[in-house]
C-alpha cells in the first residue's frame, strides 16, 4: 500500500503533516480512522516523497497499522504541532513558558481543525443513523490527552465535529501521569521518571525501555484491576532492545521538544488535573459519540493500565447515573504499549471490536 504524505493547511493557520491511505475504491460510505500519537513519537517522512515506494517506505509511528488497514476503510495519522513537518512550537511554548492548559488548548484546537480539514477538504463520509461513515479517533498513550481536551474545553467547533463526524473513540493505554494528571506510580518512577535527572540515559532508549517492556503483571493485578495495587518494577523482555525496534525507534523519535511534551495538561495546578480529567470523561459520556473503547495490553506498563482502569471506572459511574451505555473495553492478551506495530493486524481487530 502506497501511503499519501501531505500537509494540511488548517483554517486556524497551523500546518499539520499527515499520512493517508486514501479513500477506498468503490466505497462511498466508508469509515475513517484517525490515529493520534503519544509522547516523543510522531508521524514523519525521512525520505523525499519522490523516493517513497513499497521498497523505501514512509516511516511513521502508525505506518505498520496504516499498511494493515482492512479493505474498505480509510486510515490517517498526523503529527501534532511541534513535531517534524507540522507547525513548530513558539520559543515560549518549547521552553514551557506558557501555562500547561494554554499549550493543551493549542494542541486541541489544531486537532479539531484537522478533523474539520479531514471532513471538508478530504470529504470523508459523515456519521449516519444506519451506522455507516463517520470517524473513529484512536488515541495512543498521551495522545489520549487530545481526546480529553476535545471534551473538556467547550467550543462550538468541537461539538460540531463530534456531532457530525466522530462516531467513536478508542483510547489505548492512557498513562496516569500524562493524561489523568496524578503522580506516576512506583513502576514508572523507578524505571523512568526518577532517571530524568542529568545526566540521563539516552532519552529515546530510556523512554522506549519503559514503555516497550513486557511486564510480569500478576494475574490478580489484571483481573481485579487493583488501582494502586502491587506493580511490577522489573520487565522481563524489553522490546526496546530488539534490533528491529531500535532501528524503528530511531526513525520515529522526535526529542526536539521533550520538555514541552511533558508540559501540557488540562489544568495548570497539579491538584486540579485529576478532577479536570474526570470532568472530561463525564462530558465524553454524555456526548453524542456512539461508542468509547478502552484498550490495554496484558503486558503493558502498569501506569498505562491504571490510567485505562480509572477511565473505565469514571465512564461506568456515568452509565450508572443514566448516561447512554457506550463503553466497551478490551484487554489484549500478550500485548504491550507498542501493539500498533508489533501486532498491527491484531490492533486493527481490537479497534474494530471497540468502535462503530
Amino acid at each position: 500500500m502506497l501511503l499519501q504524505d501531505a500537509v494540511a493547511k488548517l483554517s486556524n493557520g497551523a500546518e499539520i503533516t499527515y499520512l493517508d491511505t486514501g479513500a477506498p475504491e468503490g466505497v462511498t460510505d466508508y469509515r475513517t480512522f484517525i490515529f493520534v500519537h503519544g509522547t516523543a513519537h510522531n508521524k514523519c517522512t525521512l525520505l523525499p516523497l519522490i523516493l517513497v515506494s513499497e521498497f523505501l517506505p514512509i516511516v511513521d509511528t502508525f505506518e505498520p497499522t496504516l499498511r494493515a488497514t482492512p479493505k474498505g476503510l480509510r486510515g490517517i495519522s498526523l503529527s501534532l504541532r511541534g513535531y517534524k513537518g507540522s507547525t513548530a512550537l513558539t520559543e515560549d511554548e518549547a521552553k514551557c513558558r506558557v501555562t500547561p492548559s494554554q499549550l493543551h488548548k493549542t494542541h486541541i484546537d489544531d486537532f479539531a481543525h484537522f478533523v474539520q480539514f479531514v471532513a471538508t477538504d478530504l470529504d470523508v463520509p459523515k456519521r449516519s443513523k444506519n451506522g455507516t461513515g463517520g470517524i473513529t479517533t484512536i488515541h495512543w498513550s498521551k495522545g489520549a490527552a487530545v481526546a480529553t481536551g476535545l471534551f473538556y474545553f467547550q467550543n462550538p467547533l468541537y461539538k460540531k465535529i463530534v456531532d457530525e463526524y466522530i462516531s467513536s473513540l478508542v483510547l489505548y493505554e492512557l498513562p496516569t501521569s500524562a493524561v489523568v494528571g496524578i503522580t506516576a506510580g512506583d513502576c514508572a518512577t523507578a524505571l523512568f521518571w526518577s532517571r530524568l535527572a542529568a545526566p540521563p540515559e539516552d532519552p529515546p532508549t530510556m523512554f522506549s525501555k519503559y514503555v516497550a517492556g513486557f511486564y510480569h503483571n500478576a494475574p490478580e493485578y489484571l483481573s481485579e484491576k487493583q488501582i494502586g495495587g502491587k506493580q511490577c518494577i522489573e520487565y522481563y523482555r524489553t522490546g526496546a532492545l530488539e534490533p528491529e525496534f531500535v532501528g524503528y525507534r530511531d526513525k520515529i523519535y522526535d526529542g526536539t521538544y521533550l520538555e514541552s511534551i511533558f508540559h501540557w495538561f488540562l489544568a495548570d495546578n497539579e491538584e486540579d488535573r485529576m478532577e479536570a480529567c474526570h470532568q472530561a470523561f463525564k462530558n465524553m459520556a454524555h456526548s453524542s459519540v456512539k461508542r468509547i473503547g478502552l484498550l490495554w495490553g496484558s503486558e503493558g506498563p502498569p501506569e498505562c493500565l491504571e490510567g485505562s482502569w480509572i477511565a473505565e471506572k469514571w465512564l461506568e459511574e456515568e452509565e450508572a447515573k443514566g448516561a447512554e451505555k457506550k463503553l466497551v473495553t478490551k484487554q489484549f492478551e500478550g500485548g504491550n504499549h507498542y501493539l500498533q506495530f508489533y501486532q498491527p493486524a491484531g490492533f486493527w481487530d481490537a479497534i474494530l471490536e471497540l468502535s462503530v
